[in-house]
């Protein structure tokens, strides 16, 4: 394995020095190097580093779902933000697998869950 992650933080702005919103952010070990991955849902910006990286950004099912495609050095990496109802739930993917996820209740959404 040349991943590992942890939760490294949360849903909410971080303080009013112009720093932008960040919506979930781990912290990765990449062939063995610390990484600190964040993104934010609103600008759909992802930071690798607390520095801003280009990424490919697709947006579906009426603007709730969210996938947002990176790499770092020879790996590759996708960001799922999906959206059901009042709750978010945020992926990491590293070289197509499911590193870690992270959920969010009591959003503010439009988006009504299904019904079963």
């Amino acid at each position: 394995m040349v991943w590992a992650a942890d939760v490294g933080g949360r849903v909410g702005k971080l303080d009013k020095s112009g720093k932008p919103e960040i919506t979930a952010s781990w912290n990765v070990k990449l062939d063995g190097k610390p990484c600190k991955i964040s993104f934010s849902r609103d600008s759909m910006h992802v930071y690798v580093d607390d520095v801003d990286t280009e990424c490919t950004a697709y947006i579906t099912d009426e603007g709730f779902d969210l996938d947002l495609l990176f790499g770092i050095e020879d790996h590759r990496f996708h960001i799922y933000s999906d959206v059901e109802g009042n709750e978010m739930t945020n992926y990491l993917f590293i070289d197509d697998a499911c590193v870690t996820q992270q959920k969010v209740k009591n959003c503010v959404s439009k988006h009504r869950a299904s019904k079963s």
